[in-house]
């Protein structure tokens, strides 16, 4: 892996060369994805909100259920209350328009009742197909609005408060947010090039899973994450041990202590700990 550290897509990054017809418009724009967290105080242009949202609603989708609905929130109010319910991300009050991508069988359950029957769907897969559908309406809207020349960043921390996300956007049973996506022109100098990813060995499996060289992969990948200074201020901190010395904190350093507590964010009311139960409040079973 080469990884220069300021490398503006994936391809230089892991100096991979493909060949010329391999490298249309769609491949350039997926290899050089970064989030953007920093916005300029300015509208989209007129018509490019239909365009994302026109790709995002072309995305794949189970069954043609398309149990996910998107919620276009531009009022600054609302954008500063959802903000502060997902971390008090502040980019999330810059961009001039934050979508909100939510699982939705609402509208698979009053369909079911309109035409006379009983829904029994009432399963952990409903929820995950529900969930992956809104995933994939996201990622069409983030490669859409890239395709633009616009800036973006999903959010997974509008889980953070489901209940209060759901009385913000006056969300009824059945429908849970998944993902945010804060969209905008990004400010000048918020890029650092694109992050990289663990090596294609790890993670791309010919026929069968395998772990062959697996340490090796990791510590090559740890390098590159602390020559990069990816975790600099961001270390996680083990509550109630002191802070381990003579340890390189890289990749494995950093998801190992993540992975030590719940899914949650520090300052948040640890909600996401208790997410089944939120979401079966929220209108979904998962049996």
């Amino acid at each position: 892996m080469s990884n220069p550290i300021n490398a503006s897509n994936r391809l230089e990054q892991e100096g991979l060369h493909l060949a010329n017809e391999y490298l249309n418009q769609t491949i350039e724009i997926l290899t050089s994805h970064e989030s953007v967290r920093g916005f300029q105080p300015k509208p989209l242009p007129e018509g490019a909100l239909q365009a994302i949202t026109a790709s995002a609603r072309s995305a794949p989708t189970s069954s043609n259920l398309q149990a996910y609905s998107i919620i276009i929130v531009k009022n600054e109010q609302r954008k500063d209350r959802l903000a502060t319910l997902s971390g008090n991300q502040n980019f999330i009050r810059e961009a001039p328009v934050f979508l909100v991508f939510c699982a939705d069988i609402n509208r698979l359950k009053y369909v079911t009742a309109k035409q006379g029957y009983t829904f029994a769907a009432e399963t952990l897969e409903m929820f995950l197909l529900s969930a992956v559908d809104a995933s994939l309406a996201l990622q069409n809207a983030l490669v859409a609005a890239e395709s633009l020349g616009l800036g973006c960043v999903p959010v997974g921390s509008i889980r953070n408060d489901p209940k209060a996300v759901a009385d913000e956007l006056n969300l009824p049973k059945g429908v849970f947010a998944v993902a945010g996506l804060a969209i905008g022109f990004e400010r000048e100098g918020v890029r650092r090039g694109v992050k990289p990813r663990l090596p294609e060995q790890l993670t791309v499996h010919d026929e069968i899973y395998s772990t062959e060289d697996r340490d090796q992969y990791l510590n090559e990948y740890d390098q590159t994450m602390i020559s990069r200074k990816t975790y600099d201020g961001r270390r996680v901190s083990l509550a109630g041990e002191p802070e381990k010395q003579g340890v390189d904190y890289g990749w494995c350093e950093h998801t190992a202590r993540r992975c030590t507590r719940p899914e949650t964010i520090a300052v948040s009311a640890s909600l996401r700990e208790n997410l089944k139960q939120t979401l079966e409040e929220l209108g979904f079973s998962i049996r």
